[in-house]
Parts: C-alpha cells; sequence; structure tokens
C-alpha cells in the first residue's frame, strides 16, 4: 500500500517549485493521506520515501517522524539527478513497539539539511506494509446425516440374520420386548437390548448379526 504526495507541486509541475533546504538545519515535513485498514489487516512495518536531488553542495538525511520521535539515514550528498530514498522500519520510533493505525496516520516525511544548501524535494511517500489474514471458509460443525431407515423387522423367536456393511453402524429399537443380539446362530447372546432402548452397533467390518426377540415384537432398525 502507497500513499504519496506531490510537496510544492499545486499543480505538479515538475522542477519548476519543490521544498528546498537552503541552510544546515533546515528541515522540511510532509504529512500523507491516512492508512486504510480491511478488517484483520494489521501493520507489519513503514517505509518513508522522499524523492529528491542536490542543486548544490548540500547533505543531509531523509527522516520519518512520528511526534517528536524520528527515524533517519546516515547524512550523505544527493546526485543532481531526482532520486528516491527509503527510510524502512518495523518498528514505530515513537515507542519502539509494532506499528498502531494511529501513528502511521500520524507519520511526517522529510529532510535535514547538514551543510552546504540546495537540497529539493518534490515528491514524499510512505509505504505501508500489511498482514492480511486468509480468507478460510467456514466448515459445518457436523457432516450432513446418512441415517438410514430400514424395514422394520417383526421377531419369529429364532436368530434373524441382518447384514450389516462394512463400516455402516447398525441401530436397534425393539418395540416392546427385549432383543438379544449374537453374533452366530445359536450361539450366546453378546448383548440384550431393553424393550423400548436404542442401542448402536459398530462400525461393522461387514459381518452378519443375529437378533432373536419374542415373537410379534417388532425391532425398529437404521443404518449409519
Amino acid at each position: 500500500m502507497e500513499y504519496w504526495a506531490h510537496v510544492a507541486q499545486v499543480p505538479q509541475d515538475g522542477d519548476a517549485t519543490y521544498l528546498e533546504g537552503m541552510y544546515p538545519g533546515a528541515a522540511f515535513n510532509v504529512g500523507v493521506a491516512d492508512v486504510a485498514l480491511a478488517p484483520g489487516e494489521r501493520i507489519v512495518a513503514a517505509a518513508g520515501a522522499l524523492c529528491w536531488r542536490n542543486n548544490s553542495g548540500g547533505s543531509g538525511r531523509a527522516v520519518l517522524r512520528v511526534g517528536s520521535a524520528e527515524l533517519a539515514t546516515a547524512n550523505f550528498t544527493p546526485g543532481p539527478a531526482y532520486d528516491t530514498v527509503f527510510v524502512f522500519t518495523l518498528k514505530s520510533p515513537a515507542t519502539g513497539k509494532p506499528w498502531t493505525k494511529a501513528e502511521v496516520d500520524a507519520v511526517l516525511l522529510g529532510a535535514v539539511v547538514y551543510s552546504g544548501s540546495g537540497l529539493r524535494a518534490t515528491q514524499a511517500g510512505l509505504h505501508v506494509l500489511l498482514h492480511t489474514p486468509p480468507v478460510v471458509p467456514i466448515q459445518p460443525k457436523e457432516r450432513p446425516m446418512n441415517f438410514k431407515a430400514l424395514e422394520p423387522l417383526t421377531a419369529t423367536g429364532s436368530d434373524q440374520a441382518i447384514d450389516v456393511p462394512r463400516g455402516a453402524t447398525l441401530v436397534i429399537h425393539p418395540l416392546a420386548a427385549s432383543v438379544e443380539v449374537r453374533h452366530i446362530t445359536g450361539g450366546t447372546a453378546k448383548v440384550t437390548i431393553p424393550a423400548d432402548s436404542m442401542v448402536m452397533l459398530g462400525p461393522s467390518y461387514g459381518q452378519t448379526v443375529y437378533l432373536r426377540a419374542t415373537a410379534g415384537t417388532v425391532i425398529e432398525l437404521g443404518l449409519t
């Protein structure tokens, strides 16, 4: 995200008008537009940028300011052609901590003459590096229901086979009397389900189970 301001440029006219430091200690500062943040975005770093040149024999430094605190380049002598110099920082010079929006909005960019004169600037800008969190689609907390009701079984008083597909869970609900569950026909009951109780057995390895209840007992069945 970049914010640029043409300084001493209303209208923009190239090098016809400019800000210029004419003596050692002379300084100028420029404010830029407030930063716009989307929900969840945070500021990672900021880089002040100054487009300037040397019209004489001056030297100086580019400066990024927040209030009375500043961060600057070393003093140097720019060339005769306009060039951009940057002041980059991960933290606010005002606090030494990560940038806040209010601090970025308060940034002033400029320069200070160190020696000589003739340092001219026509643009000052602020590059704001943002972290935008990834958009993660919301997943449903529950999977779609995969329950399948089977035809009710009417007990005959003997073992009755129920084939349970591999990976499925068998739901058993005897209505009027208890039901015994066996793993082989004629074997010992492994589970006895009381009347009007619902039990889920599984997941299955693809086996057959055998149900026995008093003749006439209706047993509701399902798979999930």
